[in-house]
């Protein structure tokens, strides 16, 4: 499973999967949009979607439970910038896209062959914002931009 994506006057990007936070990225206070869920499993058709979390509300497991995506802990005892990237670069940063917000998510952002930042209900932090690729409004675009390639091809053209 794999994607790839021409983008006129820079490097073709071929991704095998996308690692995603989950609160403030995928879900506002802990819930998951029917919308968004739709689009995550319509995407994990092409790609393997990764969810990584410290699961603030405590609803990673109901939440994603009947979704096709691989549900990741994080370590509490590494800060959270550091676990994804970690994480990250062991599925390998070259392949793969990185969709956050928070200031835990700007080294993934940065390191991934493409970083998505949403400005959601809870804001973005200035490092992720600086580190994508790409920003968008709420996790519906961001899912967008790779299940529809012309829109990810008409923000990254150029």
């Amino acid at each position: 499973m794999s994607l790839t994506f021409v983008i006129p006057g820079q490097k073709t990007l071929i991704l095998d999967g996308v690692l995603c936070d989950m609160n403030g990225t995928l879900t506002t206070d802990g819930v998951l949009d029917q919308e968004v869920s739709e689009s995550l499993n319509a995407l994990s058709q092409s790609l393997k979607v990764y969810v990584m979390t410290a699961d603030t509300f405590g609803t990673a497991a109901l939440t994603f439970a009947s979704l096709p995506v691989e549900l990741i802990g994080m370590e509490s005892e590494i800060p959270g910038a550091t676990t994804k990237l970690n994480f990250l670069k062991k599925l390998g940063a070259n392949t793969h896209a990185a969709i956050g917000n928070g200031y835990n998510d700007h080294l993934m952002l940065k390191e991934a062959i493409l970083g998505i930042c949403i400005i959601g209900r809870e804001g973005a932090h200035s490092l992720s914002l600086n580190a994508a690729d790409l920003v968008v409004n709420n996790p519906l675009d961001a899912l967008s931009l790779l299940l529809r390639a012309k829109r990810l091809v008409a923000g990254l053209r150029n």
